[in-house]
């Protein structure tokens, strides 16, 4: 989730600027100085805005946008100050509370005005403002009494500054400085990014991009594989081949369905984690139905209407089992599989500073760039080259050295769940589509690989 601060110097005649990047892309605008006015009109198709305007003089004026998909509401705001305007929204998404504080101080911030109120906040907070302070720490050549009782403040707070020595700033072209200044709760800062623009759009000031990694957009896909003509295509593969190599038949086979499989991005929504192609379609499909129901009142739609319902509800329910049954298949202990959960969960909170994920060299590693560091040097040791091992068939048993037969091949494939495919990209599936001569083929070559003793390359190793 990205942010833009933005001291716009009006607003009213930069409009056209805020179709362009870094705004465009940004999910929220916190902006200073718009000159807005009470009877201002400001609208957007996907954003809804929180603004305060002053009445006594022209400048000033805040706005805080905010993606219509999610709630907020004021909790803080100061707009007859001559010296300090203040805009706190409280933004509520699907799963995470956070506060944003717009401010602008024309003659200089002074913290005493709202300390309070910005050391009673409990959740993750951005303060973003024009500030007008310069201090040494943020890059001033000079600093005032404001700024000092400011750092004061900002040294025993909650909040850490993210910017950088990058000016905000453009008084004149060999002038510039740091007078925007952005600030976060220090439970965030590590997941917070934070960078400059390069242009102005017209104002003095520049505009700050801030990056939330927690807070990122989640986009859903549904992968759908035409199979009709892949099994057209792969009989004629293997008709077309006189003396079929396994590796080669697999790499075009590989091809072909990749050919034919095509992803599609959901539009976003908060679908559960269990929601597949099946779900999907069928829940397009009952809606069709319904509105199709309605309108024409016949007895045949609603029934194709409760048909597709039906299934709907029967694939929504099997997709939610299968997902928590996979999930407890980690561990078939519940004290163990809430172990793992518990040290997942810790793994990834912040406040929780003993992991205990990886015990090395008799001490616990739990920094993520270290336990993967271990994880390459672990694996890197070993050669990748593994030596062939030949098969050998010396036994009694004359029933293992039998040729296999076409009924034993029709039957593990019938057997065979259709699981996520492995490095051939070739699911279980493509396998039950194709007709009894290809079968006939791919037992051929099997027999053929037994027999020669020697498996093919792509079956000794791992996808690297």
């Amino acid at each position: 989730m990205t942010f833009v601060q933005w001291n716009c110097r009006s607003l009213n005649n930069k409009k056209i600027w805020l179709h362009q990047p870094p705004f465009s892309t940004a999910n929220f605008w916190i902006f200073q100085e718009t000159f807005f006015k009470a009877d201002d009109n400001l609208s957007h198709p996907n954003k809804i805005f929180f603004r305060t305007h002053r009445s006594n003089r022209f400048d000033g004026g805040l706005l805080i946008g905010i993606p219509k998909n999610i709630s907020g509401r004021v909790i803080y705001s100061i707009d007859n100050d001559p010296n300090l305007e203040v805009l706190a929204v409280e933004i509520h998404s699907k799963n995470l509370n956070f506060n944003i504080v717009n401010i602008y101080a024309p003659h200089g911030f002074n913290i005493a005005s709202i300390k309070r109120f910005l050391d009673s906040l409990c959740i993750p907070t951005f303060i973003f403002g024009d500030f007008n302070l310069h201090h040494p720490l943020w890059g001033g050549n000079s600093q005032s009494s404001l700024s000092e009782s400011f750092v004061d403040w900002l040294n025993n707070s909650e909040f850490s500054m993210l910017n950088s020595s990058a000016p905000t700033h453009i008084s004149n072209p060999h002038t510039s400085s740091i007078i925007d200044l952005t600030l976060c709760s220090a439970s965030i800062y590590n997941e917070i990014d934070c960078y400059v623009f390069d242009c102005t759009f017209e104002s003095d000031h520049i505009p700050i991009v801030i990056s939330w990694s927690k807070f990122q957009n989640t986009t859903h896909s549904i992968k759908t594989i035409t199979w009709k003509p892949i099994i057209t295509k792969s009989i004629e593969i293997f008709n077309t081949t006189s003396q079929p190599n396994i590796d080669l038949l697999t790499d075009q086979i590989s091809r072909t369905i990749s050919a034919h499989t095509s992803n599609k991005i959901l539009v976003d929504k908060d679908y559960p984690p269990w929601w597949n192609a099946a779900c999907h379609n069928f829940s397009r499909l009952k809606k069709l139905a319904w509105n199709k129901a309605r309108r024409n009142i016949a007895t045949t739609e609603w029934i194709k209407y409760k048909k597709y319902r039906s299934k709907f509800k029967f694939h929504f329910k099997k997709a939610k089992e299968n997902y928590w049954d996979n999930i407890s298949k980690i561990s078939r202990n519940p004290r163990m599989f809430f172990k793992i959960l518990n040290k997942l969960s810790s793994h990834t909170n912040p406040n929780v500073t003993t992991h205990e994920i990886i015990f090395h060299n008799n001490r616990y590693v739990t920094n993520p760039i270290k336990q993967s560091n271990l994880f390459a040097n672990h694996f890197s040791s070993y050669s990748h080259e593994v030596q062939p091992i030949p098969l050998d068939y010396s036994t009694e048993n004359g029933f293992l050295n039998r040729n296999i037969e076409f009924w034993e091949l029709k039957r593990a494939i019938s057997k065979t769940k259709n699981s996520t495919p492995g490095a051939d990209n070739i699911p279980a599936i493509w396998f039950k589509n194709l007709d009894d001569a290809s079968l006939l083929k791919i037992l051929g070559m099997l027999q053929q690989q037994l027999d020669s003793s020697v498996l093919p390359k792509a079956w000794k190793h791992p996808p690297r």
